[in-house]
């Protein structure tokens, strides 16, 4: 479950874009094939899209993950990187806080671990 303060942003994030897309809640809720209600939900704070609808609404609006999921206000464009932040909204998690380099090294540990699971995996199921 993601942080009250992530859902909040999240929620800021999409009445910014609906606003600057001239878009109401319902034809998104039809674009991503969810109910008004849920994006209601969203963009007030209440609850957090699944990854899936974040990436489809980054691809509608034509922004980066990040610019759905983290404070713009903290977010240096530079080195903003999709990846880490997706991960991070993935697991509930909200990393927009960490330092770049703080931020980078958790997410690394994270992939490793991840890659470890996986691998396992298919060692365990090799034909």
């Amino acid at each position: 479950m993601a942080s009250s303060e992530g859902k909040a942003i999240m929620g800021r994030n999409i009445k910014r874009l609906l606003k600057q897309h001239g878009l109401t809640a319902a034809k998104l809720a039809g674009i991503l094939g969810v109910s008004t209600a849920t994006i209601s939900d969203w963009s007030n704070g209440k609850t957090y899209p699944r990854i899936d609808k974040i990436e489809a609404m980054a691809d509608y609006f034509a922004v980066s993950k990040s610019e759905l999921v983290e404070d713009p206000q903290t977010v240096k464009p530079e080195v903003a990187s999709d990846e880490p932040v997706l991960m991070a909204a993935h697991w509930g998690l909200d990393i927009s806080g960490l330092p770049d380099d703080e931020r980078h090294r958790v997410i690394d540990r994270a992939k490793a671990y991840v890659e470890g699971l996986i691998a396992d995996y298919e060692d365990r199921h090799a034909d």
